[in-house]
Order: structure tokens, then C-alpha cells, then sequence
């Protein structure tokens, strides 16, 4: 590695702080403006409801950069400017801005408005203005130069990676497992996105954290609080009980006629309500294995997203494990960069960074119940491998993957993809039984075993609620519509598929870039649709491959590889299927089925990149795969930033405008 082309890159990045991310500390630089400030005594105030007008005249000067400043504001607060200048006698707005304390660029706007300025209008918050907090207006003051470190090293850091994926040696050879170089640089690429999980994660907790409780505790959730509570009381039910208003209903799973009544008041929204009782349908297997446990070891309720984080920090770690078992098994030789940007793919890809986003009760049954998918193919995986403990491997996969039904019902279908396994290994053991009578037996135990067990507790857990040892609840659901009546909606199938795998994103010229969407083809009919940040397809492309597959069929000669990759297309689309048959669209419900088209869509690029013989053709593969790799990992971030109900904006505001103010240079 040349030191020159190394001293080149800090240089390009130091230009890139100094210069270009602090452009808006230039803006007086060129001219000769007036400073003018501005007390509560020069202004004229008028005031809503909500709002004060602060009206300053008589301004007669150009100006470049406007700031406000308040005393003693401990948390973010809005503001916005109207103005009036050469172009007109009345006013233009400008964009809101938020203020905080502690971030002097936030008290700052960079203007440009065309010659001079004679009047100008600053709207705040009234409470703010009539408590004092108000302390005066400047124009024209410089915008002060702030060398962002954070911000200087992750652009270094981006643009030594992409050097070093260019230029070294080791990232241009072929992958090998036994290469520990290649594995730490692997459990590099973890490692940064343990760090975003992290941050989403910490500053997108949903739970009610009291003043002086521990960060790992909550008072309140249904989920992990009540539901825990009326374990360790030996119900199955919630404690809380329906309010007369809510009894006297003709009909109270039509939500029509719930409106009016109080979610948390009269009746508990989203669980299933039965035979005058609250029970969380939800998956119970976290409670059992987090919640209730924490609980009665330490006197306290865990939060949901430590939860949430502790699920998903195992996922990432697996998805990387599983991939690289594939690869080793299926693929002889495949360029290093073509494993890295696979695992950026499925790790963006996931959605596991928008589960954490909004960290309740619906997103870590779906991430447990991931969690345990995996966890049981890794375990599947690691018997194909050797003889060896096969057996036991098979149990602790059937296991965890019969556990996953007791986080979230519908992942028993990914219990299909070990089947042509278990299949197969079933009639080499009967060809053979006079060799070894007992591999045939320890099969069926191995398997039967954990589902039984399992699919028993569960059942009589089904029963003990709802009188029926197939009936999970859901259609007792207190939710946005009747599930008593709604009936199979297999008409709905293709627009809801269109909407979850092909919802183009809204990419928006404001942080964090992306917007919800929930427009609908032409359908006349009932359609559950809520906050779509974009299709499994769009938001990550590598699964467009999966239209390969008649062309990967045919030029495959690996069947058992051929047989995964068929396997994950068809379960992944089954499941697709029903969710949007029994439930409808939103982006959570993408995650139980996400991973495995991305699967597929990667071991099919792969395939096809390892028959072409051009080089140049393999040139231009890659480089899509890096493309798509890159994109995947950007837009997973902003729509993990961004999430069903902006958490971040909301609970964590200070967290959340540093953060845009800190990427969007230019505000």
C-alpha cells in the first residue's frame, strides 16, 4: 500500500470536512454584510395558540445567514422564517429548522434571498416565548466552522475500504475459510452493523423509561410487564378487565363500533379478547425465555428493545455463519469481494435494523422467531457437514426450528426448507439399514422429538385459551378490522404481493430521504395497508436474480444446491402469500420472508457469475453486485432511521437532528 495514495485520501477527506461539509461557514466570507441583532424590545410580537409571530421591520440590508437564540432550552424546538424582499411586498417562507441547545449550527440558516431585506417574520413556540425563553434574533453573523471528527473518520473510513477493495491483494483473491485475514475483515463488516444496530436501537426505544430507572427496565407494556405479571399469577389472561362500555357491545371485534372507547381504558388494542378476557395471540416463547426470567431474578421488567437488540445482534452474527456454510459447501471458488458484498446484502437486506426501529411486541416476535429459524438451519448445516454428532445437530435444528412456531405461527413453514434434507437422508438410511439399523431410528427421534414436544405445549397452550388446540388467536384479535368475519381473502394475493415485493421507495430530498407509503393499485375490496418504506425486491435488488432461476436450473449441476436455492424461492413466496392474505401490507410483515429471497437472489448471481467465462463480463457482475450491495446498506439505514412512527424523531429528538444536521452539511 503506497503512503502517497494513503496521504491522497486523508487529504480528500480533510477537504471534504474543511471545505464542502462546512460550505455554510463560508457565507460571509464574500462581502460586506451588517450584523444586526435583535432583542425582545425591537420585536413585535403576536401570538395563537400554539405560536408567536416575532416581526422585525425595517431590516434595509442584504442578509446571508439568520440566527436565533433562546435561554435555558433543554429540549429541541421548532422555528421557522418568513421573509419579505426585493422579489415582493409580502412574505415567502423558508424551511422549518429545529433548534438545539447543545449544536450551535442548529441556531443557524444559510440564506439566499435575492437583494435586500426589509421585513421578516420568526414564528416559535408560544410556551417558549411567554416563559422568557426567547432571547434575541441575529443577521448576518458568521455560521461558526465545526471540524465534525466523527463525521471526518467515517468518510476516511468509507474511502480507505473502497481503496483497499481496489488496490490489495487479499481482497482480490479467492475466498477461503481458512483464510483468517478474510474472517476478521468479515467480522468487520458485523461489527459495523452491531454499531448501527446499536444506535438505531438506543435512540428508537418505545418503552417508558422513569427517571432514575435502570436503561435495561420499564413500568409499562402489555407484553413485558402485564403479560409477565400474569404468568407468575399462573393465568394465561390479562389482568386487565373490559369496561361496561366495552361489555355492552353488540359486537366488539367489529371496530367500527369500538370507536369511541379507549384502547387502553375500556379494552386492550391488539390482543385477543375471548370469553370476557385479554390475551396477548403474540408468540410466548421471549416472554419465557427474557421477560418472566429477568423478572424474577431482579424484581423488574426487561425493555423491549433490549429485547429486540439481543435477538437481532444473534441474527446478523448467524446470517454471516449460515452464508459462509453455503459458500463453502456449494461454491469452489468465488472472489473475496463477492462474499463481502453478499453479506452487506443480507445483513441490510434483512430488515433487522428497522425491527429495531420500533422495538414492541409486534417486531421481537417476528425477530425471535428469525432468530430461531436460523439458528436451527445453522444446526441443520453443521450436520451435512460431517457424520459426527449429525444426529444431535438435526435434534438441536428441529429444536429451534419448532421453537420458532411458539414466537410466530407462520414460521413453521420454514420448517419445509430442511425437508428434501431429512428426506433424502431418510431413504440412505433405509437402503442401508443392515449396515446401521439405529441411524434410521435416531433420524426419526432426532426429528420427531422436538416437533412433538413442542406442537404439544403449544396445543395445550392453544386450548387452555381459546378452546381449540389449532386456534393461536388471531381471529379474536381487537385490531383494525373484523377477523371474526374477514374470511379468506385470496383475491387480495396479487396486489398485496405487488405491493410487498415491488412498493418503490419514496426517495425524498429530506432527511432521512425516505417517506411512508400506503398507495394501493386499483383494488375494490378491504386491503390492510399501513406505512410502506418499499418492497423486499426494491429495497434490496439482489433478489431480481430470483428471475433467473429457470436459467440457474439449467446450468446448475449441483442438485442439492439447485434444490436450496428452489426451496427458498417457493417458501419465501408461500409465506409472502399468506401474510398478505391474512394480514395485508406493512413493512414488518416483510421480514419473516426478506432474508430468504435475498438468499436466493445471492446464490443465483453467484452461480451465474462463476459459469460466465469472459472476464470482462465477470468484471461488470461485480460491480452490479457492488452496486446493489451499497444501495441495500444505505437505504437499510434510513429506513431503520425512519421506521413505521419515526421513533427516533420522537422519542430521542436531540439524537435525531445532530444526526441529520451532521449528514446534511448544506442545512
Amino acid at each position: 500500500m503506497k503512503k502517497t495514495r494513503i496521504l491522497r485520501i486523508i487529504i480528500i477527506a480533510l477537504f471534504l470536512e474543511i471545505i464542502l461539509f462546512n460550505i455554510t461557514s463560508y457565507r460571509t466570507m464574500f462581502g460586506n454584510y451588517e450584523v444586526k441583532k435583535y432583542t425582545d424590545s425591537d420585536i413585535i410580537s403576536t401570538d395563537s395558540d400554539e405560536q408567536v409571530c416575532l416581526e422585525i421591520s425595517d431590516i434595509n440590508t442584504e442578509v446571508v445567514t439568520f440566527k436565533i437564540e433562546f435561554k435555558d432550552v433543554e429540549e429541541p424546538t421548532k422555528y421557522r422564517i418568513y421573509f419579505s424582499d426585493e422579489t415582493t411586498e409580502g412574505f415567502y417562507d423558508l424551511a422549518e429548522k429545529t433548534y438545539i441547545e447543545e449544536f450551535e449550527k442548529s441556531k443557524y440558516m444559510s440564506l439566499s434571498l435575492s437583494g435586500e431585506i426589509s421585513d421578516m417574520r420568526v414564528y416559535i413556540d408560544k410556551d417558549l416565548y411567554d416563559q422568557g425563553n426567547f432571547h434575541q434574533v441575529v443577521l448576518n453573523e458568521k455560521i461558526p466552522f465545526e471540524f465534525n471528527i466523527l463525521r471526518f473518520l467515517i468518510v476516511l473510513g468509507i474511502m480507505f475500504f473502497a481503496y483497499c477493495m481496489k488496490t490489495l491483494k487479499i481482497f482480490n483473491e479467492e475466498y477461503s475459510n481458512k483464510n483468517l485475514k478474510q474472517e476478521f475483515i468479515l467480522i468487520g463488516i458485523i461489527t459495523i452493523f452491531l454499531i448501527l444496530l446499536t444506535f438505531i436501537n438506543t435512540y428508537s426505544s418505545e418503552d417508558i423509561t422513569e427517571e432514575g430507572e435502570s436503561p435495561f427496565t420499564t413500568s409499562e407494556g402489555i407484553y413485558n410487564k402485564d403479560f409477565v405479571d400474569s404468568l407468575k399469577e399462573g393465568k394465561l389472561y390479562l389482568s386487565k378487565e373490559p369496561s361496561e362500555e366495552f361489555l355492552e357491545l353488540e359486537n366488539p371485534y367489529d371496530a367500527k363500533a369500538r370507536v369511541g372507547l379507549s384502547r387502553t381504558e375500556d379494552y386492550l388494542w391488539d390482543t385477543a379478547y375471548y370469553n370476557g378476557h385479554f390475551y396477548i395471540y403474540f408468540g410466548i416463547l421471549p416472554v419465557l425465555l427474557l421477560f418472566l426470567p429477568f423478572n424474577l431474578l431482579t424484581g423488574t421488567y426487561l425493555k423491549m428493545s433490549v429485547g429486540n437488540y439481543i435477538f437481532s445482534v444473534l441474527i446478523l452474527i448467524l446470517l454471516k455463519e449460515i452464508l459462509l456454510k453455503i459458500i463453502n459447501r456449494y461454491f469452489k471458488e468465488i472472489p473475496f469481494k463477492n462474499v463481502i458484498y453478499a453479506l452487506i446484502t443480507l445483513c441490510g437486506g434483512s430488515l433487522v435494523l428497522y425491527a429495531n426501529g420500533m422495538s414492541r411486541f409486534y417486531e421481537i416476535v417476528i425477530i425471535a422467531g428469525i432468530y430461531f429459524v436460523l439458528q436451527g438451519l445453522y444446526f441443520i448445516l453443521c450436520s451435512m457437514e460431517k457424520e459426527k454428532n449429525r444426529h444431535i445437530n438435526i435434534f438441536l435444528g428441529s429444536m429451534c426450528l419448532a421453537l420458532s412456531v411458539a414466537c410466530r405461527p407462520t414460521d413453521l413453514l420454514a420448517s419445509i426448507l430442511i425437508l428434501p434434507y431429512l428426506i433424502k437422508l431418510f431413504i440412505d438410511y433405509v437402503k442401508n439399514i443392515k449396515e446401521n439399523k439405529f441411524n434410521l431410528f435416531k433420524l426419526i427421534i432426532s426429528v420427531a422429538i422436538p416437533y412433538i414436544s413442542v406442537g404439544s405445549l403449544l396445543m395445550w397452550y392453544n386450548y387452555a385459551r381459546f378452546e381449540n388446540v389449532f386456534d393461536f388467536g388471531n381471529k379474536y384479535q381487537l385490531t383494525i378490522t373484523n377477523m371474526m368475519e374477514l374470511g379468506s381473502r385470496m383475491y387480495s394475493v396479487p396486489i398485496g404481493l405487488l405491493c410487498n415485493l415491488f412498493t418503490v421507495p419514496k426517495i425524498i430530498p429530506q432527511f432521512p430521504f425516505i417517506a411512508h407509503s400506503n398507495d394501493l393499485g386499483s383494488f375494490y375490496g378491504y386491503y390492510y395497508i399501513e406505512n410502506m418504506l418499499g418492497g423486499v425486491f426494491m429495497l434490496a435488488p439482489i433478489c431480481f436474480a430470483c428471475f433467473n432461476i429457470i436459467k440457474f436450473n439449467k446450468k446448475t449441476e449441483n442438485k442439492e444446491l439447485k434444490i436450496l436455492v428452489n426451496m427458498l424461492i417457493g417458501v419465501g413466496l408461500l409465506i409472502a402469500i399468506i401474510s398478505t392474505a391474512m394480514a395485508g401490507s406493512n413493512q414488518r410483515y416483510l421480514i419473516d420472508y426478506a432474508w430468504m429471497l435475498i438468499f436466493a437472489g445471492i446464490l443465483i448471481f453467484i452461480s451465474i457469475y462463476n459459469l460466465l467465462k469472459n472476464e470482462e463480463s465477470k468484471k461488470i457482475m461485480q460491480k452490479i453486485l457492488c452496486i446493489t450491495a451499497v444501495y441495500t446498506m444505505i437505504i437499510s439505514i434510513f429506513v431503520g432511521i425512519k421506521t413505521e412512527g419515526e421513533n427516533m424523531k420522537e422519542l430521542s429528538p436531540k439524537e435525531y437532528y445532530e444526526t441529520r444536521y451532521t449528514i446534511c452539511f448544506w442545512e
